[in-house]
Order: C-alpha cells, then structure tokens, then sequence
C-alpha cells in the first residue's frame, strides 16, 4: 500500500509536469482545457460539499402551544426550542464515508485525464506515422522523376520503347495519388487535433512532426498499474465507510429541548428529551449497503482482471514487434535502398521494368516497417498512458 501511495505521488506530479518531450506541451493543453475534466472537477467539489451539508446538525425545532378554556379567564401555553442529536460516531463515520468517495473521484478523475491524454498521444502518432509515410512516396517519386526524365531522353534517341515511358507515368501517377491521399490524412489528423482545443495547430507544424517520442517499455508488474490498483482500493474504502455510517444510523437518536410553561399564573422552565428509534427499514438499508459495498469490490476487481490481461497482451505485441523491427532494420531502416536501385539503372544493369519491380518490392518492406514502428510505439503508450501525462 506504501508503494503504491508513493508512486501515485509521482504519478499525480507527472501529470502535471512541465515539457518533457516535444509534444507534451501539446497533450497537457488539450487535456487540461477539456470541457468534460473541467465538469467531472467540478462535480467532486460539488458532491463533496452536499455530503458536508447533510452530515451537518439540522436546525433548531420551536414549538409553541396556546390554550384557553371555553368558560372563564383561565389560559395555557408553552413554548419550547429543542435540537435532534445523532451518536457522535455517525457523523465521523459519514464525514468518512464523503472523504473515501471523494478520493475515490479524483483518482478516478486521474484515470479519465490518462485516456484522454492516450486519446491525443494516439493522433500525434498517427501523424508521425503518415509523415514517414509521405516522407517515403515523396523519395519514390523524385527518384521516379529522375528515371523518367533519363527515360525521355532515351526514348526520343531511340533507345527505349513508349511502353518504358508509359510504364513509368503509371507508376508516377500512382504514387502522387498516394501522396495526396496521405496529406489529407495529415489534414484530417490535424483537424482532430485542433478539435481538442489547440486552436493555434496548424499543418505546417505538424507536418514536421517526424520522430516517435523517446518510450520505455518495461514488463507488468505483479500489482498492476498504481494508479488502477489506488482507484480499486479508495472505491473499496468509500463502499465499507458508507456501510459503516449506514450501520451507525441504526443507533437511536436524542432531542434535547428547553420548555418553557405558563399555566394557572405561574410559569415553569424545564427540559425536554426524547428518544428517536431506528425505522424499520433501517435493516433493509443496511443490508443494501453491504450489498452495495460488495459490489463496488467485485466490480473493481473485475476491472483489474481485464486490465491485467490487457496489459499483459500489449506487452507481449510490443516484444515481438521489437524484435521483428530489429531484423528489418538493416535492409529498410531509411531510404537509401532508393538510391541505389537509381543508381543500379543508371548504370544499365537494370531495365524499366526491372527497376519498378525492385521499387515496389522495397516499398513492401519499407512500408512493413513502418507499420511495425507505428504498432509498437502505439502499443507501448497505451502500456504508458497511467504512468503520465508525456509519452
């Protein structure tokens, strides 16, 4: 319990941390600013100040009788004021249980903060990964000029057929339509930015966003995540405070009261106590409570069940892409296999249709390593996204 407490220190700090990474800046804005946090934040103040309301003494009763009688001067009448006291114990017990559920809401506001960052974490890595995309077309398609144009020249010379030229305007206009495919993506992505507030976002600055964030990826631990494993404990808590100060509700209540009498010309002062017992649906209620408490643990508990899973598949999915993205790395890590196949052509020791075959098979490969960069980096944020508002 001392661990997890320390770490959630951490985490609570981290989430409000300044820039660690060149997008972090990007992720607080946007989560900090959302309408929904601002709500739920301030719903917890609100809930918190209507428990503290009802746990408080209720107000003062006055009574006040008047009689007279139907013959004669004779007349009576009193008057009081009177307060209705609970056990002391069941105002700590309430005050408690309102504590226990409002620590339970603002780890659970934690928790809501975390996937909304995710929510951001997951477009700036869309649009990293269409950048590198287009990153990769646009290098096709210089080469794919360059070739063009040499294959032009050889065609008027006579030394190549129209098929070649053709060949290659297909192949040029097949790449320019993926290029602009992959700028509306960029746009589209951007737009859905801009759509959690960062208003000032623009495709100039995110079409230089072309390098993953630096992520750690480390093996579950046998507690889970601190910040899941806090929420289940404070929801737990809040249920066995509430079934407690519902138990306390049983006990009788006391009404304590000062008289004040006048009757056959005399006055008399005295007090006034009275004895409240339990209704008799206070066993119904506290059993509802219990019940209530044993749910909200076997719901947590549940939870923890498929987080657990959960975590421990995305673990699992981002050691084998790491370890596939290894062997790749040297064949198609960059570029450059572009330019020697240009090369390679320059030189004659290919031929157009040679060359285009040799493109698109390095465009298979490429582009599966990208793939694999963009799962990875993804599965590894969704294992981060408790850890942090930064990547």
């Amino acid at each position: 319990m001392k661990t997890i407490a320390v770490t959630l220190a951490a985490l609570s700090m981290t989430l409000g941390a300044a820039a660690q990474s060149a997008y972090q800046t990007y992720i607080a804005r946007a989560v900090e600013g959302n309408p929904d946090i601002a709500s739920q934040t301030a719903q917890i103040a609100a809930d918190r100040a209507n428990a503290a309301a009802d746990n408080a003494l209720g107000g003062p009763e006055i009574d006040f009788e008047h009689l007279w009688a139907t013959q004669g001067s004779d007349r009576r009448w009193n008057a009081g004021i009177s307060q209705e006291l609970s056990v002391p114990a069941l105002y700590k017990a309430r005050n408690s249980a309102a504590d226990a559920r409002a620590e339970a809401s603002r780890l659970v506001l934690l928790s809501v903060k975390a996937d909304k960052a995710l929510s951001v974490k997951q477009l700036i890595l869309d649009i990293v990964n269409a950048n590198r995309r287009l990153l990769f077309y646009s290098d096709v398609a210089a080469n794919l000029q360059r070739i063009a144009d040499k294959t032009q020249r050889s065609f008027r010379l006579g030394n190549a057929t129209i098929l070649d030229v053709r060949k290659l305007q297909l192949a040029q206009t097949d790449n320019d339509r993926t290029v602009s495919e992959i700028k509306a993506d960029i746009a589209q992505l951007t737009a859905s930015l801009r759509g959690y507030g960062l208003t000032d976002l623009d495709s100039a600055t995110t079409s230089r966003w072309f390098d993953y964030p630096a992520q750690t990826l480390q093996a579950p631990t046998p507690d889970g995540e601190a910040l899941l494993e806090a929420i289940r404990q404070a929801e737990i808590k809040a249920g066995q405070q509430q079934s407690r100060a519902v138990r306390l509700e049983a006990w009788p209540s006391l009404t304590v009261g000062y008289k004040h009498a006048y009757e056959e010309r005399q006055h008399f002062n005295g007090i006034g106590i009275s004895l409240t017992l339990p209704g008799f649906s206070q066993k119904k209620r506290r059993e509802a409570a219990e019940l209530q408490a044993k749910a909200l643990e076997l719901a947590a508990q549940d939870r923890a069940t498929v987080q657990d899973a959960e975590t421990q598949g995305l673990y699992n999915t981002a050691v084998e892409l790491r370890g596939i993205m290894n062997q790749y790395r040297e064949l198609s890590a960059d570029n450059s296999w572009l330019e020697l196949l240009r090369k390679a052509f320059e030189g004659g020791e290919l031929n157009v249709i040679d060359y285009l075959n040799e493109v698109r098979l390095f465009a298979e490969t490429r582009l599966g390593y990208l793939d694999m960069q963009y799962r990875y980096n993804l599965a590894v944020a969704r294992l981060n996204r408790y850890k942090g508002m930064d990547f």
